[in-house]
């Protein structure tokens, strides 16, 4: 099998698109052999002008990527024309039930993407007797454990999988958000791949935090998180103690592409 694909870097959340159609049964262990062998956080699969991620997740930094992606490929779809302005955009992604908002910028040089999330299901603060003071951020395709103020723990994944079980919350992707300050680090597990990574950066991580702490404050916040690949920026509105908007800001590279062959 020879597979076509663009390498994207939303702040180091380094995502494969994978060009040429493969089978949906074959995205698990398709995503795990790419991964391996780009060194890549995650893999999304473009058909049809629509984007799947490997376990049907929801991804902001892919989604902004490939909103970039359609904008700007020419040819082959391994090419990508300078671009200098402003647009919007609409992209059709897993784990969003609806086309989600992306306004595409450039200088010529640096592109950026500042996509409007889905809002979550619920934001719900609570006690884990082991995890300790936690907030669940759930969103369609994902789900958030965001911690404050804490170092992780071996046992935080075992003990995240029965919490969430407990709230009957999405499992089929999550993350645990170690926030602190200005800065995150987050985990996040796909089950169809089996795959357990620290990220360098995470869109619905970065608006999670957003999230947890505008619900906690009641109050609207504009948010920078520093993580090990770089910044995102996430803005939370809220009208009436309830979220209104979320949308998620910052830089996308495209640093290679080519084919593999499996």
């Amino acid at each position: 099998m020879e597979l076509s694909y663009i390498l994207a870097d939303p702040s180091g959340n380094t995502t494969a698109f994978v060009l040429t159609p493969v089978a949906r049964e074959d995205y698990g262990p398709v995503a795990r052999r790419i991964m391996a062998a780009l060194d890549a956080e995650q893999v999304a699969f473009v058909h049809h002008g629509r984007m799947d991620m490997m376990g049907g997740e929801f991804c902001g930094n892919a989604s902004r990527s490939f909103a970039l992606w359609q904008q700007l490929h020419e040819g082959d779809g391994r090419c990508l024309r300078p671009f200098t302005g402003e647009q919007t955009a609409a992209v059709h992604v897993s784990g969003a039930p609806q086309p989600l908002e992306v306004t595409l910028r450039g200088d010529g040089r640096t592109l950026w993407a500042a996509i409007s999330m889905p809002l979550p299901r619920r934001v719900t603060p609570l006690t884990d007797p082991q995890l300790g003071p936690v907030t669940l951020v759930e969103y369609p395709g994902i789900s958030h454990l965001v911690l404050e103020g804490r170092a992780p723990l071996d046992t935080d994944l075992a003990h995240a999988r029965a919490l969430l079980a407990r709230l009957e919350a999405e499992d089929c992707c999550f993350g645990l958000l170690y926030a602190e300050g200005n800065t995150l680090r987050p985990l996040v597990y796909v089950r169809d791949t089996d795959t357990l990574i620290w990220e360098n950066s995470c869109a619905s991580g970065t608006c999670a935090v957003a999230a947890a702490r505008a619900v906690a404050a009641n109050a609207p916040l504009t948010l920078e998180l520093f993580q090990p690949g770089g910044s995102l920026t996430a803005k939370a509105e809220l009208r009436g103690g309830a979220l209104t908007a979320l949308v998620l800001d910052g830089p996308v590279t495209f640093p290679r592409s080519g084919t593999l062959t499996l």
